[in-house]
């Protein structure tokens, strides 16, 4: 089996003893797919505890620790009782904001309540000048499911995103979808 499908099989698992038991006899999972093509990219870091899975991605030939492009998988289990989305995403790159006051947000697209999903954003932030981190721009996307929440993440080490990759990113992370398992 190869390193991706591991991961996968690895993902999968967890969140499947995320289930919430719906009535005695189901349970019910859920899985963000889509938003990017697997075979172009390789496990750079993953990590995970009982709250949250992580799998970093880099490009082919690039390290984790010298990667030019990073693609970000993130599933969080959702607490009962969660922050806002407005308040979560602020809080995923708090580290950094702190050490770079001059850290740009947009938030590009918000969604709403739809049958598997309970919200979402779509957005982006910039970071330029701020030693020792290399200049980034990402394009995130981050969805509230009905039992996880999921974060999937392209950046670049680069001060802007030419505009045809930033269009390009920002459709296909609009396109993930979160999918109900029975």
């Amino acid at each position: 089996m190869n390193t991706f499908s591991t991961n996968v099989v690895a993902v999968c698992a967890l969140m499947l003893g995320w289930g919430v038991t719906v009535d005695s006899a189901s349970a019910q999972q859920e899985s963000f797919m889509g938003g990017y093509d697997p075979k172009e990219w390789n496990v750079g870091h993953q990590a995970r505890n009982q709250n949250q899975i992580v799998i970093e991605f880099v490009r082919p030939g690039e390290k984790i620790d010298s990667w030019t492009e990073l693609l970000t998988v993130q599933v969080l289990r959702k607490p009962r009782a969660p922050e806002t989305i407005d308040v979560l995403v602020p809080k995923m790159h708090q580290e950094i904001s702190k050490r770079c006051p001059a850290m740009t947000w947009n938030v590009i697209n918000r969604q709403f309540v739809s049958e598997v999903e309970e919200a979402g954003m779509l957005y982006e932030w910039t970071v330029k000048g701020c030693p020792p981190d290399a200049d980034q721009h990402e394009v995130a996307r981050v969805v509230y499911g009905k039992f996880n929440i999921f974060r999937l993440a392209y950046t670049a080490k680069t001060s802007a995103l030419a505009p045809e990759k930033r269009e390009k990113w920002i459709k296909d992370l609009s396109a993930a979808i979160v999918v109900v398992l029975r």
